[in-house]
């Protein structure tokens, strides 16, 4: 027994019910024909059978053509008199109602693969294949769309401008299929939030932009806002990991914030950013003041620029000193920038602004020539050897210059590269940590050594610790700060120690301020401490007279001796 296979509906929009009976008896004489005729007499019908989404072409006589051209279907022209020239605006293609059954078929195939085919190449150029939500080309085409309605009818219209946090670090550990399940999840729960009618669309890796419009008062884009960043606040369940990323929303106004599509996504966007500047799951809506803080923020820029060309930065070192013996065996390389109109400048400052604008690689080749010339003076003035560590960026790490260019400084200054040292922070180390263990590697090669910063706010793993070539552990001032009064604090800071001590590193506490928390870390076992009690960071010629005042007075005050011992 052989199952008949179901044939392939077509509208058939004409009056004449005794010309279309002709037509689906030439039809039907083709045993292979794959479609079935449908006869109806208006749009109002034709409409409700589309709408069930069984039809796949309509041929409509003349009269039909132009009523109703916003079909999900081709449509063909059925004309009255063969036509040779040209075919009607609304159609798709034409055929004469006499023509044979073969040319029929093969009209309809051709009309139905051409417009299944253009309209996957309009989704692909038009759609993000991951999500299906609109591209950054279809989302500025909606915009312009919304924003002549919200013109010609006075509706108020707002863009969402949403970037996810720490999506990157997602990548980067658990791989892109992981990514991509959390981008597809960022599209639920926008839909969950937003009315049918507001757009969606994705404009790159983990950024989004959201077109409301008709909100009808202010207060409503605030709701929208508060519920888009609750839902982002939630855990992201990925391959049985709970990650939390949480997101920053820059919200602009048409026509106040921008009356062009690129001001107004500029604007959102600038206010993502400041959104983004405040920590954790946060909003902002547009206004003039962020635009003046913008066009500093630009001046800013261009004058650190600058200030790498005329020698405005320096580097300022802090002791590091062994709880053994007291001693220093160490300094730290802070960068500062002596700002010719706001002073010394910290690098909180700055540093984050040379991150985002690829700065930090120069200038971390600079501390690196800086700290290496420094060394040198130490050591051509006879000083008791001592390391100088300065912070290395994973943006340097990713950089080919990194490895020849520390080779070039150690043979210029022929320094002992055993006493330089390069500071990681955890967050830099798992971002990639196959490729940061193969510089470190080649690093470790020229005799330099390697310590991790800021141990205790990133993601790293016993695993991870085991694997990279470190020498020691530096623990966040945040985790020292509370030691004399927190037994969880002292519980915490004991177990990174063991840790540390179980993975053969020494121990370096950063943030020390006073005694207290200093003798609490000597009863831990801490390998050393550096901080505000025993010298904030100082100038390279004011380091040195520290250096000689020290070792003076705890040779000749036995008093001062026993202050670290």
């Amino acid at each position: 027994m052989t199952l008949q296979r179901q044939k392939l509906r077509i509208v058939l929009l004409d009056t004449d019910q005794g010309a279309s009976l002709q037509l689906g008896r030439r039809l039907m004489s083709v045993r292979s024909n794959p479609y079935e005729l449908v006869r109806l007499d208006n749009w109002a019908q034709a409409a409700a059978m589309l709408a069930e989404g069984e039809v796949k072409a309509v041929l409509a006589r003349s009269e039909f053509l132009g009523q109703n051209t916003d079909i999900a279907v081709p449509m063909i022209h059925l004309a009255n008199e063969p036509e040779f020239d040209r075919i009607p605006e609304q159609a798709t293609d034409s055929i004469w109602d006499q023509a044979s059954a073969s040319e029929l078929i093969r009209c309809l195939n051709y009309a139905i693969e051409r417009f299944t085919l253009v309209n996957a190449l309009d989704r692909a150029s038009s759609y993000d294949p991951l999500t299906g939500v609109c591209n950054r080309f279809m989302i500025h085409d909606r915009l312009k769309l919304g924003m002549r309605r919200a013109l010609r009818n006075n509706e108020p219209l707002a863009v969402f401008f949403i970037d996810l946090d720490n999506f990157r670090h997602v990548n980067d550990t658990l791989g892109q299929t992981a990514g991509d399940l959390i981008i597809q999840e960022v599209v639920v729960r926008l839909r969950r939030v937003l009315r049918n009618t507001d757009t969606v669309g994705r404009m790159g890796s983990d950024e989004f932009a959201v077109i409301v419009e008709e909100y009808s008062k202010p207060s409503n884009l605030l709701q929208i806002a508060q519920k888009l960043t609750s839902e982002m606040a939630e855990p992201f369940n990925v391959n049985n990991e709970s990650l939390l990323l949480g997101c920053s929303i820059g919200i602009a106004t048409y026509p106040e914030a921008g009356q062009t599509v690129d001001s107004l996504m500029l604007h959102a966007n600038m206010a993502m950013l400041q959104a983004k500047s405040q920590r954790g799951c946060n909003f902002h809506f547009y206004d003039d003041r962020i635009n003046l803080q913008a066009n500093n923020l630009i001046e800013f820029e261009a004058s650190l620029r600058q200030a790498l060309r005329r020698n405005q930065l320096e580097l300022h070192y802090q002791p590091r000193v062994d709880l053994s013996t007291g001693n220093i065996v160490g300094l730290e390389g802070l960068i500062r920038w002596r700002h010719p109109e706001r002073g010394l400048l910290g690098p909180n400052e700055f540093i984050p602004l040379a991150e985002e604008t690829g700065l930090i690689i120069p200038m971390g080749y600079w501390v690196a020539a800086r700290a290496c010339h420094d060394l040198a003076q130490l050591q051509r003035r006879r000083m008791p050897p001592i390391h100088i560590a300065v912070n290395v960026s994973f943006r340097q790490f990713q950089d080919s210059q990194l490895l020849p260019t520390i080779t070039r400084l150690l043979d210029k200054t022929s320094i002992d590269p055993r006493w330089l040292e390069f500071e990681l922070t955890e967050t830099a180390v798992m971002q990639n940590a196959d490729q940061v263990l193969l510089t470190m590697q080649g690093m470790t090669g020229l005799g330099v050594r390697f310590s991790l910063d800021d141990f205790g706010t990133g993601f790293s793993s016993f695993m991870h610790l085991q694997r990279l070539p470190i020498d020691l552990l530096k623990i966040d001032r945040s985790f020292v700060k509370g030691i004399s009064e927190s037994a969880s604090d002292r519980q915490l800071v004991a177990a990174m120690i063991d840790l540390g001590h179980s993975l053969g590193l020494e121990v370096v506490a950063e943030g020390v301020e006073d005694r207290r928390q200093l003798e609490a870390l000597r009863q831990m076992g801490c390998d050393q401490v550096q901080g505000f009690f025993i010298s904030p960071a100082m100038p390279f010629e004011e380091l040195c007279y520290f250096i000689d005042a020290y070792s003076m007075g705890r040779n000749a005050e036995p008093a001062v001796a026993t202050k670290l011992k």
